[in-house]
Parts: C-alpha cells; sequence; structure tokens
C-alpha cells in the first residue's frame, strides 16, 4: 500500500447517532496515520463494493435480544446469502468494534455474528475485535481507546509510513470536510417567517403526530415530572408492543440565543447558508439540512450545543485559540493518557460545549468547523405506552394521582381515520457535583409541547423483541418493568386483554378457544402515591377480569423503613413465577433502568428456579439461558 493508494474504508451502523459519532472520531484518526478514510452507514455502501475493498473496519452497537440495527439489516442481509462463495472476500484485512451494554444477556451479540460472517467469507483480521461496554467505570471509551492505540499501532506495522513521513500530531488540525458561506442571493429570514417557511427532511419511515395532551402523572412536591403524551395521527400507525418511537428534539430559543453570543461567527444568523464539500475532503455528500438553512436554523435543529463534549473537540479547540495557557489545557484533554481528567472534566458533571467554549473564551470557532466539531442532535427513543389498537375499557390517562379529568378520554372514542399513540417519559432534570441544574435536551423539548403541537417522528423496532403480536392469551406472561419501564408492559397488557375479550364475547365463540392465561406485572417506584404510573387502570383491570387472568405486585421502596424493591417481590411470589414459568412455559419480559436491577432480577429468578422449582444453581442458570434462546426471557434496558 503506497501512499498514492492508502485507502480504508469504515462502515458503521447505528441506532441513536452514536457509533456514527464514534466513527467519525476514529476517521479522523486515521487520516492522521496518512490513511484516505471514507465513512459509510452499511445500508448507504453497495455490498458489492466489498470486493475491492482491501482495508476496512466495521463499528456496530447491539439491539434488542442480539440484533443488527435498523441501518444494517439490508447489508446484513446480503452477507447471510447463502450462495456466496467462502473465499468472497479473500482480499479484505479487516478489525470490529461494537457498542453494547453488558447487563443485556447478549453484550455485544451484533459485532461477534459480523466479525464471524466476515472470516466464514474468507476476509481476514488484521486486529482484534474490540468491544466496548457503556457500564463500564469510564464509558464506551473504557474500551474504545485503548483498542484505537492498538488499532493504530498495528496498521503502521502492517502499512509502515516512508521515511520522512510522520502520523500528524493530535493537537493539529486536519483540513475542513465542509465549506460554509452565506448565499448573498437569498433574503434575511426574520424570526417570525420560520414555522411557515421551514421544511424538514423527513425520513422514508417518519411521519407526523399531533399532541392530544401532555399531562404531568407525579404530584408538584414530587422530584421527578413524568409525563403522559398522547398523540394522533391520521398516518395508519404500525407498531407492536415493545417499539419506540423515536423523537428529534430541537434547541429553545434561548439556549440557541447563548450559542450565538457564545460562538460569535460574525455573521447574519438568519442569512441562508450555503454548505458544499470541502475540496480537500474525501466527503463524497452533504448531509441533509433543513431548509431554508441558516445559522439560527442549524443551532436550533441539527448541533446539539448543550451535548457533553468528546476528545476530539478538545482538538479543534486547541486549534482556534491564541493563548498558551488554554491552548496546553485543552491538549492535556486530547491525550489518552488524561481520560481520567477528562471525564472528571466533562461527563461527571455533565459539563456542555457552550460551557467548555465560555471558559475557554479566547476559542473562536470558525464558520467551516462548526458542522464537525458539534455533535448532531439524535433522536432520542421513547417505548410506545399503548397498543396500535386502543383498548376501549381503559381511560388513557390512569393514574392515581387524578390528571385533569377534562384532558381524560375515559371512554377512549377518537375521531373517524385517527391513530393514537401514548408515551410514558420522565423528564430529565437534576443538580450535577459543580451544583448546576441540567436538563435532558430531548424532555425539556417534549415538556413543553402543548396540545395541537406537531412533531415528526418515526418508529423503531423495539428491543423487546415481540412478534408482530404480543405472545398469545393463552401463554402465561410475567413482565417486571419499574418505573417508566412499565410502558411496554402497558401496551402488552391491553394487547393481551384486547384478546381475552375478543375470547370472552360472543363473537369469539362464546368462551370457546384457548382459555386465557394469566398476565402478571411486577411494578416498582417510590411511593405508591408518588409515581405509581397507571394504578388506577391496573386496579380496573383485576377488578374486570380477576386475578387469576391479570394480577399486579407492586413495590413502593420508600412508603416502609426498609427500602423493597421488584427482586424481592418476585422472591415473595417465588411459587406463582415458578408455576408460571416453570410449570406452564411463560415469557418473561423485562423492561426499566439499566444498571442494578436486571442483575438483580436475573438473580430473584434464579433463586425462583432452585428453591421453589428445585433446581442447582448451575442448573438454574442454565435454564435462564435456555429461556433466553428460546424467546421466553427478554430484556429491554437504558
Amino acid at each position: 500500500m503506497t501512499m498514492e493508494n492508502r485507502d480504508i474504508t469504515l462502515l458503521y451502523a447505528s441506532e441513536t447517532g452514536t457509533t456514527e459519532d464514534y466513527a467519525e472520531e476514529l476517521g479522523r484518526t486515521l487520516e492522521r496515520l496518512h490513511f484516505k478514510v471514507r465513512v459509510f452507514e452499511m445500508d448507504s455502501f453497495e455490498p458489492k463494493l466489498l470486493l475491492s475493498t482491501p482495508l476496512a473496519v466495521f463499528m456496530c452497537p447491539t439491539t434488542g435480544q442480539g440484533d443488527m440495527p435498523e441501518n444494517m439489516q439490508k447489508f446484513w442481509r446480503f452477507l447471510l446469502r447463502k450462495k456466496l462463495p467462502p473465499s468472497l472476500l479473500r482480499n479484505m484485512k479487516f478489525s470490529t468494534f461494537g457498542l453494547g451494554d453488558s447487563t443485556y444477556p447478549k453484550f455485544n451479540w451484533a459485532v461477534k455474528k459480523l466479525h464471524k460472517r466476515l472470516l466464514q467469507l474468507g476476509a481476514s483480521e488484521f486486529y482484534i475485535r474490540g468491544e466496548g461496554d457503556v457500564q463500564h467505570e469510564e464509558g464506551i471509551d473504557g474500551t474504545l481507546i485503548p483498542w484505537v492505540e492498538g488499532l493504530t499501532s498495528r496498521l503502521l506495522e502492517l502499512f509502515p509510513l516512508p521515511a520522512g513521513i510522520s502520523p500528524i500530531p493530535p493537537h493539529q488540525l486536519l483540513p475542513p470536510k465542509l465549506t460554509l458561506s452565506t448565499d448573498s442571493s437569498r433574503p434575511i429570514y426574520p424570526d417570525d417567517s420560520y414555522s411557515e417557511n421551514l421544511t424538514l427532511p423527513r425520513g422514508p419511515a417518519s411521519f407526523k403526530l399531533t399532541v392530544s395532551q401532555n399531562t404531568r402523572l407525579t404530584p408538584p412536591t414530587h422530584f421527578q415530572d413524568t409525563r403522559l403524551l398522547s398523540f394522533t395521527s391520521t398516518t395508519p400507525l404500525t407498531h407492536s408492543p415493545g417499539d419506540a418511537l423515536s423523537i428529534l428534539a430541537t434547541n429553545p430559543p434561548e439556549v440557541v440565543e447563548e450559542a450565538l453570543e457564545i460562538l460569535n461567527l460574525g455573521i447574519s444568523p438568519d442569512k441562508p447558508l450555503l454548505i458544499t464539500p470541502h475540496p480537500s475532503s474525501s466527503a463524497s455528500s452533504t448531509p441533509q439540512f433543513i431548509t431554508p438553512l441558516t445559522l439560527r436554523t442549524l443551532l436550533t435543529h441539527h448541533l446539539d450545543v448543550t451535548a457533553i463534549p468528546r476528545r476530539s473537540f478538545f482538538t479543534f479547540c486547541a486549534a482556534f485559540t491564541t493563548d498558551e495557557t488554554h491552548k496546553e489545557r485543552l491538549i492535556d484533554f486530547t491525550n489518552p493518557l488524561y481520560a481520567e481528567e477528562l471525564y472528571d472534566y466533562t461527563t461527571r458533571p455533565r459539563r456542555s460545549i457552550l460551557e467548555v467554549l465560555q471558559e475557554f473564551g479566547s476559542v473562536k470557532v470558525p464558520l467551516e468547523y462548526l458542522i464537525e466539531m458539534i455533535p448532531k442532535i439524535k433522536g432520542r427513543l421513547f417505548s410506545i405506552a399503548s397498543a396500535a389498537e386502543q383498548y376501549s375499557s381503559s381511560p388513557v390517562t390512569a393514574s392515581p394521582l387524578s390528571p385533569d379529568p377534562e384532558i381524560q378520554n375515559p371512554d377512549g372514542k377518537k375521531e373517524e381515520g385517527e391513530h393514537t399513540l401514548d408515551l410514558l417519559i420522565a423528564i430529565v432534570k437534576y443538580r450535577t457535583v459543580i451544583k448546576r441544574i441540567r436538563r435532558g435536551m430531548c424532555t425539556r423539548y417534549i415538556s413543553t409541547l402543548k396540545p395541537g403541537d406537531t412533531l415528526n417522528a418515526t418508529i423503531t423496532k423495539g428491543g423487546l423483541g415481540t412478534s408482530s403480536r404480543v405472545v398469545k392469551h393463552s401463554t402465561p406472561v410475567v413482565m417486571i418493568g419499574p418505573g417508566t419501564g412499565v410502558a411496554p408492559m402497558r401496551a402488552m397488557v391491553w394487547e393481551r386483554m384486547m384478546e381475552v375479550e375478543r375470547y370472552l364475547s360472543p363473537e369469539g365463540g362464546g368462551g370457546g378457544g384457548l382459555k386465557p392465561a394469566k398476565t402478571l406485572l411486577f411494578f416498582g417506584c417510590r411511593g405508591e402515591n408518588l409515581d405509581y404510573y397507571f394504578g388506577n387502570e391496573w386496579s380496573e383491570l383485576v377488578g374486570k377480569f380477576g386475578k387469576e387472568v391479570f394480577d399486579v405486585k407492586t413495590a413502593f421502596s420508600r412508603d416502609q423503613e426498609r427500602k423493597r424493591y421488584v427482586q424481592h417481590v418476585i422472591k415473595e411470589e417465588a411459587q406463582e413465577v415458578w408455576r408460571l414459568v416453570g410449570e406452564l412455559g411463560g415469557f418473561v419480559y423485562v423492561c426499566g433502568s439499566s444498571g442494578r436491577m436486571p442483575q438483580a432480577v436475573r438473580e430473584a429468578l434464579i433463586e425462583v428456579f432452585t428453591e421453589v422449582g428445585g433446581k442447582k444453581r448451575d442448573d438454574a442458570e442454565a435454564y435462564l439461558l435456555a429461556m433466553e434462546g428460546e424467546g421466553r426471557y427478554r430484556q429491554e434496558t437504558w
């Protein structure tokens, strides 16, 4: 590989945009080794071009129960073709890196399957597979940084640089990817004209939703503001229990004004912008933006100025300051040896990009580097809390906290041709170690939505991995959904109860057919009068169908002196859990916050299998693994 033919292809898949950020950062690192780097989303890359790709790096996260991300499905189907010869990729050298969560049973399963398949097709590994873990104390960087160091060292061994040429230092600026300039041929757009002039780029599966309600379910005295949002759409919504809605937020006007002031780019924020690939860049296309694009709309709809900056951000900052003290400190942050210091400065206090630019006031960001420096606003996924078909017997905002009855829709009626969808969302707002209040970008946006507001959204296949319909009502199901993890459980309960109603109706045979099996829900929260989401709804269902069809077991952790969580209640209900799961072959679904909960639930189930099921510890663990393999144990955590 000569300097003239020093090519490497970087292919990524990404559900939320995180892997894309890592891929672009890796691309910049490889450019410093004088490689010509091409970065592609997997499904936008023509698979047949793999035959002429001598060197490649693949990066992908794992979704659901070891599944491939949505934007590599087409690429993956090509690789799985049975007619492909085992020597197809014999001319390719490759490496892979996965992004995963070790609380999931199939940790980094997607990248493992991809790596194995590339080997089966004749490709040879030039560097070991890396497996990132969000549960690492330093996040994905804890694994990614040493993997990238090893990868670059290996590349320099395989493809040494000619004498007299050295890698580009980490603090030295690379040429820009894009050229930005104002379009003097078009008029300035005043603030009040944006709403009528803006055209949003919409994906192939995106659709418009109208907010019908945005109701706080928790009392004002409770620290956690949790909302039930209901939407309507004239577009048929085809979703299954466990699916998620992806919402793309915007920065509020006050944040945009702050960004304009701090960046001080010296151009009119409302003058249309022209964006083209830079002549010296390998970029072959321009990202899709809202139109008309101005600096104001760029900061409002595209750039996440409140994000926590990544290491590459400080590389840019160091190049854009003449203050030697600032430059020295910024360069230190780019050094992997100081990863802990970077973490303490950025991630631990959740320090934002704007705050960093404010603290390092000598940094003057050029317009042409703005889009490279600041990450794009990413869609945020929220589990859908309702079935595709409205459950006619359920109040839309059922809660012991009594939302405004005028906002409720107790009879479940809707306009002709109108489709509905609910979300249960905890608004992110907290105080950091440096005593500053932080707000989640997307949930802050969501908290401001009012009835009548519209937004574009997409539906994503759920991580719980349910089929097109939830498991039939004749099969027992145990659901474990503490906190807002109960959202997809509500969708499943609705669907199962509709099946039961059909079974009991005269049209369903007057009770003929398969008898309904039990749905057992374990729910945990802080207090019965604080955050017992859909509590009235659960009581209504128990009263209507009886505990032999639907029952809920609660763990209110702060309502007594000793904390009580869902895993404790699972153990208390060990006999019933074993009957439903062990004796009747039922399914188990787990959803909620990652961390201790998923592992605690697994341990509680293993204890049930040993103490009631009579299994030895090893056999109980093997039984749970077998359930996972059969699709009877599914988990979705965040």
